[in-house]
């Protein structure tokens, strides 16, 4: 029987409205194909204003709203009581991207890396922690790299935060990875395409680029379900959460009789579908070799937005449904849960880093 390096170890996701918790147990046995059993799932809504766009505003009042998601009993939960974690830090505060550097990993030093890296962080210099990893040696020339970095101010406020919860942090892991990691079956080579993944966010969104077997790089785009729970607010004049009630009732199923909403939904599509075309053609001309997107796959509450997938599918010409976050567990641990665990896409990849060797190099994802 594998054991873990960390029993007990839980993958924690923490948003600008909520906060989501997955354990897994490491169940692989000899050489098969790696197997994980679901231990415990937990969320809990936070109130607005404890995080904005990532920052922890008030350390104090989240610290509560943690311990008492991990503790909870309510409705028949079992506490987490695992004292190791695997976080993620926000997408907004992070980057990520595969970068070519043109020599052998032999001759690749310290300042070759440093003076590339320069070129591509969109933070100023001194203000971010970095790291990289060797994907693969390109050809006799070149070697392929992938480059995460994020803001210092960030990666120490939440090391803080976990911290002052009495947790072990085996990491912190850029959002993007933790949602691949759940989002791209594992046991499958794409070969000549490649996927997308389309995270709906409750504050925020992003558009993950997967190709040659690893992330190439992500964006963050201005689209979210609290975005779309304002236009509702504003145009129908009505409470938050009735809003969120239309929302999850209608979606973007209205028709020509709503003229107003329905124009101000459109509209907010458009820009949604403009961003991620925008996005596919940065990678297609930007990047070496790159395959043609196949497929996008949608997680996060608002994949679960009636009509969006079928807007975007029509709108971009490439097919996008959402996921199944459970796939890489193992046979017996498919779930047919009508996508209702699709927002817990990273605290399952987070969870899955921590319930397996969290060092491995080998693993990009």
């Amino acid at each position: 029987m594998f054991n873990q390096i960390f029993p007990n170890a839980f993958g924690l996701d923490i948003g600008d409205l909520s906060v989501k918790a997955v354990q897994l147990k490491n169940v692989s046995v000899g050489h098969k194909r790696p197997e994980y059993k679901i231990t415990n799932t937990k969320s809990r809504i936070l109130p607005s204003g404890l995080i904005v766009d990532g920052e922890i505003q008030k350390p104090e009042e989240v610290r509560s709203e943690i311990q008492k998601m991990l503790s909870s009993k309510e409705k028949g939960e079992q506490p987490i009581r695992g004292s190791w974690v695997m976080a993620a830090l926000p997408e907004t505060k992070t980057f990520l991207r595969h970068i070519e550097i043109p020599k052998t990993p032999e001759e690749i030093t310290e300042k070759d890396i440093l003076d590339v890296t320069k070129k591509h962080i969109p933070f100023d210099e001194g203000s971010y922690y970095f790291d990289w990893q060797y994907i693969r040696k390109k050809d006799e020339t070149h070697t392929s790299i992938l480059v995460g970095a994020t803001q210092k101010n960030i990666s120490d406020m939440y090391t803080y935060l976990l911290e002052s919860l009495n947790l072990g942090i085996i990491g912190l892991d850029i959002e993007a990875l933790a949602i691949a990691r759940s989002m791209i079956t594992a046991s499958k080579q794409y070969e000549g395409e490649a996927r997308a993944i389309l995270d709906i966010g409750a504050t925020h969104s992003s558009l993950i680029i997967y190709d040659h077997d690893i992330i190439q790089f992500s964006k963050s785009l201005p689209f979210s379900g609290e975005l779309i729970n304002t236009i509702f607010e504003q145009t129908l004049h009505i409470t938050h959460q009735e809003a969120e009630d239309k929302k999850k009732e209608l979606g973007f199923g209205y028709d020509e009789k709503h003229g107003q909403i329905l124009q101000l939904l459109s509209q907010t599509i458009d820009n949604l579908v403009e961003n991620i075309t925008e996005a596919i053609d940065f990678y297609q001309t930007r990047f070496v070799n790159p395959n043609n997107i196949t497929h996008i796959t949608m997680c996060g509450g608002g994949a679960l937005i009636k009509k969006l997938p079928e807007i975007i599918t029509k709108k971009l010409s490439i097919e996008c449904t959402p996921g199944h976050v459970w796939k890489n567990l193992s046979s017996k641990e498919q779930k047919d849960d009508g996508g209702e665990y699709l927002k817990f896409a990273t605290a399952i990849g987070l969870a899955l880093r921590a319930a397996d060797n969290p060092f491995a190099t080998n693993d990009t994802i």
